[in-house]
């Protein structure tokens, strides 16, 4: 089950340094593709062995229109003398510069710290030792050393040291992956120390900590993580989240700066594993905040393995809109910095799984699918499949062999049109979204803090996703917009529609941002439980609070839960825009209505308003006493979904295209600028072929090009829009330029 700290996202765009020019930082001008070389020195008995691999390999890689390669591991040590040795890299970044390939080292990868923390070192820093234990409960070797333990972090610095004095300079240098993975999880007294002073940065003084947590000190060495419950105030144990979400970030700035000592220009990037608001995994561990890392990378990263889902769920493929939902976090966090999947998945985890199997098609449109979610390039998780260990035969551009497999094939057909048009597609930016999901990660560890009843414990995240999809399926794009550490009211003014899902906490500082929001021609949709307490666990007397109760028309009287479908049936008037009955799971308020508040929902069985709306100012705000993303998260109700479509329509909000198939299906639709021109990435998330109707809105061009293809395509005026006819292959991709 889903624990308290699920789902986090802990940071803002707001961190981002001012004075910098974000997106140039990506190196190149074009779209990146790359693939790991996972090339272990010990596989080879002699060094004319692992020679000749790489004399085998790399051209391999250039056939196969790869560009760049990602090396780990980056060096050995000579056990005799205790002393790194480089005869093997030196050859390898040698041939990186003769056959024209940029490389990239891969500097921290936690787990595995043999490169900075071989297991003598254990015998050479007892105390370290000591500190140390491995996940089996027993004396640590090799894996997930504490780096940033101060006895330990000045290895880090001199493998860094060494590797970039030796390689810094090389032309074929591209960037640094400066930590892989990044999912530092510690609960050392250095750690404890820095929480503390974590704390005195927020509440300034014990009065402010003593306020917040319901806790009687008298001094700050009496704070600790380790000894507080939740029964007077959720605080404790959101704070102790939220700092060590916070951390990786820091250390991350730590391992940045140290990279600048030796090399001030080359740009730096750590992946994160996944998005923990797309995938629901547990925060901790490999999932980490995606936002927590902007700040202090030249460009985002992340490594993207949806194979997770697909081996428990085989023989299913990743739902199309779930591969968005987690782009979009990636994109949403990266903002205008930018990011590439520094690592992305071949195959299965193993040749044992059942499931995460990659065919030529899945690998093509996975490609295609985070271009069209604006990524700046692809680093292939890894050119050759694993020969041993736990991942044996897994993985893989190509075979055992060394041919290239189907999906290397694919990798390979999308390298060819990247050398033909990467700098266009480089250049291109999503139209901006007119639709933002606010978010506040304290209302996320609050409602997943409460473990009386299991099933609801990740039901903000599902509102979240129910609407995300609901907005996805109509081709609508949605940022997501993180009020938990500041937002202003010029940026919430780019955004037609603000949903606030679920959105249990509501800052007492944001409040008259929204009001002012709403006044200036914004619309507002909100849902149960949204502004019940503030960002310090402290309840609002009324209910929604911070004066939104006046900008909604309605307060809450009282709530009840119901579990079963069909409980909480909700009828929809006409004056929403939409019509039908859905069920409303599974909380149900009670609403007083001020008198210029309008009924679009009553529930079936009362006859109690459900979903209300008010006017304020040149905007409009809607309150629903039922989660519409949790409802439409749980079953799929189209009434649901037309519902949250007609509150966009109202608000001027349309998909920037439209594809009507003759099978009644769908496609995804993403719609990119560059200039004055368009390129629409058509996507077909069926295993069936589709012939249909692709319609935008005309800009005078008259004509198109699929740049997969070549394949050119008249457009037909029709007043203020023009349209095509498209077919779409089994999980086809389009790409239309049209100029």
């Amino acid at each position: 089950m889903i624990s308290r700290s699920s789902l986090l996202l802990a940071a803002s765009l707001s961190l981002f340094p001012a004075s910098t020019t974000l997106a140039d930082r990506i190196p190149g001008d074009s779209i990146l593709v790359g693939t790991v070389y996972n090339l272990f020195h010990e596989e080879y008995a002699t060094d004319e062995e692992f020679f000749a691999q790489v004399d085998r390999d790399l051209p391999a890689m250039v056939a196969a229109n790869i560009d760049t390669v990602l090396v780990f591991p980056m060096s050995e040590w000579d056990t005799a003398t205790k002393q790194l040795k480089w005869r093997r890299t030196d050859y390898l970044v040698r041939a990186f510069e003769k056959h024209g390939l940029k490389f990239v080292p891969l500097m921290l990868k936690e787990e595995q710290a043999s490169h900075y923390f071989p297991i003598w070192k254990y015998d050479e820093l007892p105390k370290v030792g000591a500190r140390h234990l491995s996940r089996s409960g027993g004396p640590n070797t090799r894996e997930n050393v504490d780096f940033a333990d101060p006895e330990v972090y000045p290895l880090v610095e001199e493998h860094f040291r060494q590797l970039i004095t030796r390689y810094g300079k090389s032309p074929a240098l591209s960037f640094y992956n400066i930590w892989n993975e990044p999912h530092y999880w510690s609960n050392a007294d250095h750690v404890v120390a820095r929480y503390r002073e974590w704390l005195k940065k927020k509440y300034g003084d014990l009065a402010g900590l003593r306020r917040a947590w319901g806790e009687e000190y008298t001094d700050w060495s009496q704070v600790t993580p380790f000894l507080n419950d939740d029964w007077n105030s959720s605080m404790p144990r959101i704070d102790w989240t939220l700092f060590r979400s916070e951390l990786p970030g820091e250390l991350l700035r730590q391992l940045t700066d140290t990279v600048r000592k030796f090399d001030p220009s080359t740009p730096v990037n750590a992946n994160p594993v996944g998005t923990a608001f797309g995938t629901y995994a547990e925060l901790g561990g490999y999932t980490t905040d995606n936002w927590r890392f902007t700040p202090y990378n030249d460009f985002n990263g992340i490594s993207y393995y949806p194979d997770g889902w697909d081996r428990s769920n085989a023989p299913s493929r990743h739902p199309l809109w779930l591969h968005n939902l987690n782009f979009n976090a990636v994109r949403s966090a990266a903002g205008e910095k930018g990011y590439l999947l520094t690592e992305i998945y071949t195959n299965a985890k193993n040749g044992l799984t059942l499931g995460g199997y990659v065919d030529k098609a899945g690998a093509n449109q996975l490609t295609w699918l985070s271009l069209a979610h604006e990524c700046r390039g692809l680093i292939f998780w890894k050119w050759e499949p694993f020969k041993r260990g736990r991942q044996s035969l897994g993985r893989g551009l190509v075979t055992l062999e060394g041919n290239l497999a189907p999906r290397g094939e694919a990798v390979k057909e999308f390298g060819a049109v990247i050398k033909k048009h990467g700098k266009l597609l480089r250049s291109a930016k999503l139209e901006r979204p007119e639709v933002g999901l606010l978010f506040d990660a304290v209302g996320m560890l609050k409602a997943v803090e409460q473990d009386i009843d299991p099933r609801t414990r990740r039901f903000m995240h599902d509102s979240y996703a129910g609407v995300f999809r609901a907005l996805d399926e109509a081709n609508i794009t949605a940022d997501v917009l993180r009020t938990d550490l500041g937002v202003t009211l010029a940026q919430l003014k780019q955004y037609k529609v603000l949903f606030m899902p679920f959105q249990i906490v509501l800052r007492r500082d944001l409040a008259p941002v929204l009001t002012e929001y709403v006044r200036q021609g914004g619309c507002l949709i909100a849902d149960a439980r949204t502004a019940t307490v503030d960002e310090l666990d402290f309840a609002y007397n009324r209910s929604p609070g911070g004066g939104l109760n006046a900008v909604f028309g309605a307060s809450r009287i009282d709530w009840v839960a119901r579990e079963a479908k069909g409980l909480a049936p909700v009828t929809l008037d006409p004056a929403s825009g939409a019509a039908g009955t859905f069920d409303g799971r599974f909380f149900r308020e009670q609403l007083r209505l001020a008198s210029d508040a309008q009924v679009f929902a009553r529930f079936s069985d009362t006859g109690d308003p459900a979903i209300v709306a008010r006017k304020e100012g040149n905007g409009f705000a809607v309150l629903s006493a039922v989660a519409l993303g949790g409802s439409y998260w749980l079953e799929q109700d189209t009434d649901v979904k037309a519902l949250l479509l007609a509150l966009c329509e109202k608000a001027d909000v349309r998909p920037p295209a439209t594809f009507t198939a003759s099978s009644g299906q769908s496609a995804m639709i993403r719609v990119h600028r560059v200039g004055d021109q368009r390129l629409i990435y058509v996507i077909n998330p069926s295993e069936t072929a589709q012939n249909g109707l692709l319609t935008l809105p005309s800009s005078g061009s008259a004509e198109a090009v699929d740049l997969l293809t070549d394949e050119r395509f008249a457009l037909r005026p029709d007043g203020t829009s023009a349209s095509m006819d498209l077919s779409l292959a089994p999980l086809g991709v389009r790409c239309i330029w049209v100029r």
